[in-house]
């Protein structure tokens, strides 16, 4: 391969339980054998943290449940106080934090797998803003939410070379992940199919459908399709 050669951003989409990081870590495998790879995560990771949180010892599922509260008032008509919008500011800084690092990765010359990609089609929706409500009540809320809209809208600008969207059903995603809300992963799964990675091609792929070996197959076929040259399966 040439040193000139271009090589992509390749993002691995889906809802938890999807199969995602299984296949974003079969992908990175195959690939390294070739080229220079590197495995980006750009998820917040809130959700892990939450889980955490209820599984604690007598007061893990009350504060769980008084977190998701909090979650749910953000999206209110009046949208957060102050206060919540900061932390949910902060930690949508997180994301962008990861997201500048994989730029940094890119410039330096590796092909970069990403599990997850920001997007702003749907607000407050997979990997979307979080900051959901366009004009809040408080003026503090109404900055940041400004401020974490034009964040957003950077690191859509830098679109990625081909999307692998992992498509699920609910029952196989909730089967696969007992400890995710029912009602996150409903929300998730309904507006799936309206990211559009500002106009990114797509290959969707079904994992409560297709065996996982096809998926990696087919997912690899395709990859391949957009590489500087082939790679041997």
């Amino acid at each position: 391969m040439k040193k000139d050669s271009y090589l992509p951003i390749i993002a691995i989409i889906g809802v938890d339980g999807s199969g995602k990081s299984t296949v974003t870590a079969e992908i990175c495998e195959w690939l390294k054998g070739d080229y220079p790879v590197r495995s980006c995560h750009l998820g917040r990771q809130t959700g892990t943290i939450g889980r955490k949180i209820a599984k604690l010892p007598l007061l893990g599922k009350k504060l769980d449940k008084k977190i998701s509260g909090k979650s749910h008032a953000a999206r209110a008509e009046q949208g957060p106080k102050a206060g919540v919008a900061l932390v949910i500011f902060l930690l949508s800084l997180r994301r962008v934090y990861r997201f500048y690092k994989m730029l940094r990765l890119k410039k330096q010359g590796f092909l970069i797998v990403t599990d997850r990609y920001p997007q702003t089609s749907v607000i407050g929706g997979l990997d979307g803003p979080d900051l959901t409500v366009d004009y809040p009540k408080s003026l503090i809320a109404r900055f940041l939410t400004r401020c974490e809209r034009r964040l957003y809208n950077w690191m859509v600008s830098h679109k990625p070379d081909l999307v692998i969207r992992l498509n699920v059903d609910l029952e196989t995603a909730m089967q696969r992940k007992p400890d995710h809300r029912l009602h996150s992963m409903e929300r998730k799964i309904a507006t799936f199919d309206q990211i559009t990675f500002n106009g990114a091609p797509i290959v969707d792929l079904y994992s409560h459908k297709q065996p996982l070996a096809e998926m990696i197959q087919e997912a690899k076929k395709r990859i391949a399709s957009i590489l500087p040259q082939k790679i041997s399966n």
